[in-house]
């Protein structure tokens, strides 16, 4: 038995006092009598007695007083030895998703701490850390109830061995859930259940993607990484928006090592979610089998031209050869007509940059000032890193007159001159979901249209006037090359919870209730 506030036991102290007050009356005066007897008979005629002490009473008092002091000492009973808290370190990386039979590896870990965790006395302080992909703390009630774990994923980027006796203590027991898969090894001196994963796998760990957007044909590759112990066909299939579904038998291949499965693909208008999907028999992990490609719609490439009497051929022809490169056509302008691009030629247009697909040359805008004529000269230079003009050789472009005020704020992508006297030649002004492409000179006033560069610009232009439309998106992340190959994980036997210690007990209530029960009797002692 121990106190929580010994020092109050001071209180003891007050025992010789009560057997000092409990003394009887000394009297207080002495009379000499020779009828004694006499008064003794009326005495005991009278039924009383001379005062003296009662031993009972005053033990009975003397009880209530150590009933008293132990409770506000605050006695207490020690608890069994054994710890109080408890750490469990589930394991959520990608690997715990693999299935033996109907249910994954997780979630028989689930049912499992829900077991063990029923059986921790109550007092017991419970932790839980969810180690693999985003870490989770959860404390208490939280913990016991296993609240939003979530689904596994990710790399097992801890040490789980050197984690679990980093926290265990006299007073802390740690259990450990894993698979075992991407451990050194496992811990040792803590209660552990290791739920088996092993298996073949095929993973997903690549795609690449070569778009000829607006034109419906679609280059994929998929790398396909393989772990398995047989020899079973490898299958690659594609399936979505596009014509026929395709597959690819591999069967070549090695355990470990990486194959390539390659696809010429024609897609539908429409655009959608392109699936590619890796089959092995046997494969007990199925979150990495399978990536989708977010494939953008088709536009209606119709290109309109504009061109004032002023300019010369070269608008109408760059319009066809562009209609020609993405499988469209040329159209005439019309007030609220739909066109996938607007090719505009000198004179003045009223458009906002920005807010129609449009590539103009030369041409004043709805509300710009009046232009001026101005003489480049040599030395013109343009952005090599831009997605429009990357890779494009316009080192022999000439450009004979500008206009000055003809341009809007924007990005730009050639210019004539250096340093304070550089000035813009073409900008790209970016939308929303829309981008414009703008050129202070005319086609006639250059020799951009008999550049070979120059085919390969409207395309690029015709292309990033559509911005975010233009792009697919490969959905998802490569898993982690950790939590691919399933043959290496590290076995081990599973161990049992440790005996928790017992909760203290207080003892005051019960000595309370003893001084209690000592006065009460004493109200009846004479």
């Amino acid at each position: 038995m121990s106190f929580e506030r010994p020092e109050l036991l001071w209180g003891l102290a007050a025992l010789p006092l009560l057997w000092w007050l409990a003394r009887p009356p000394r009297p207080r005066r002495v009379l000499l009598s020779a009828h004694l007897e006499q008064w003794q008979l009326a005495m005991r005629a009278l039924r009383r007695r001379p005062p003296r002490g009662s031993t009972l009473r005053l033990l009975l008092l003397a009880l209530a007083l150590i009933g008293a002091t132990f409770a506000a000492a605050g006695p207490k009973t020690a608890g069994a030895l054994g710890p109080d808290r408890l750490v469990v370190l589930l394991d959520g990386s990608g690997s715990m998703a693999a299935r033996r039979g109907e249910v994954s590896a997780f979630a028989r870990a689930r049912q499992e701490i829900e077991r063990l965790l029923a059986q921790v006395p109550e007092h017991v302080d419970v932790t839980l850390l969810r180690c693999g992909g985003d870490l989770r703390r959860r404390y208490g009630a939280a913990a016991r109830a296993l609240s939003d774990l979530g689904p596994p994923a990710g790399d097992l980027d801890v040490d789980l061995a050197g984690l679990a006796d980093a926290l265990r203590d006299e007073r802390t027991a740690v259990l450990v859930c894993t698979d075992g898969q991407g451990q050194q090894r496992l811990p040792r001196a803590c209660a552990l259940q290791v739920f088996e994963t092993r298996g073949d796998n095929a993973a997903i760990t690549a795609v690449r993607v070569t778009d000829a957007w607006p034109l419906p044909t679609l280059a994929v590759e998929v790398d396909v990484r393989v772990c398995a112990d047989g020899e079973a066909p490898l299958t690659v299939r594609a399936s979505g928006p596009i014509e026929g579904a395709e597959e690819r038998e591999l069967v070549a291949w090695r355990d470990g090592e990486v194959v390539t499965a390659g696809f010429e693909l024609t897609r539908t208008a429409a655009g959608g979610a392109l699936e590619l999907r890796a089959e092995l028999p046997g494969d007990v992990l199925a979150r990495d089998d399978a990536r989708v490609v977010r494939l953008p719609p088709l536009p209606a490439p119709r290109i309109a031209v504009l061109a004032d009497a002023e300019a010369g051929p070269f608008a109408a022809v760059a319009a066809q050869a562009l209609a020609d490169e993405v499988q469209g056509r040329v159209v005439a302008p019309t007030r609220g007509g739909e066109v996938g691009l607007l090719l505009v030629d000198g004179g003045e247009a009223k458009l906002v940059p920005g807010a129609v697909r449009a590539m103009t040359f030369g041409t004043r805008l709805d509300g710009g000032p009046e232009p001026e004529v101005w003489q480049p000269g040599g030395g013109l230079e343009w952005a090599r890193d831009h997605v429009v003009t990357r890779g494009l050789d316009l080192s022999e472009l000439r450009v004979d007159r500008a206009w000055r005020g003809v341009l809007p704020d924007g990005e730009p992508l050639l210019w004539a001159g250096a340093g304070a006297d550089r000035r813009p030649l073409a900008v790209l002004v970016q939308g929303d979901g829309i981008a414009s492409l703008h050129f202070a000179f005319r086609l006639q006033d250059g020799n951009l249209p008999l550049l070979a560069a120059f085919p390969q610009l409207l395309r690029r232009g015709f292309v990033r006037s559509y911005g975010d439309a233009a792009a697919l998106v490969v959905e998802g992340s490569p898993p982690p090359a950790g939590e691919v190959d399933l043959q290496d994980a590290v076995a081990g036997p599973s161990r049992p919870l440790p005996e928790f210690g017992g909760v203290e007990r207080s003892l005051a209530r019960w000595c309370l209730a003893l001084g209690l029960l000592a006065l009460g009797l004493r109200a009846f002692v004479r």
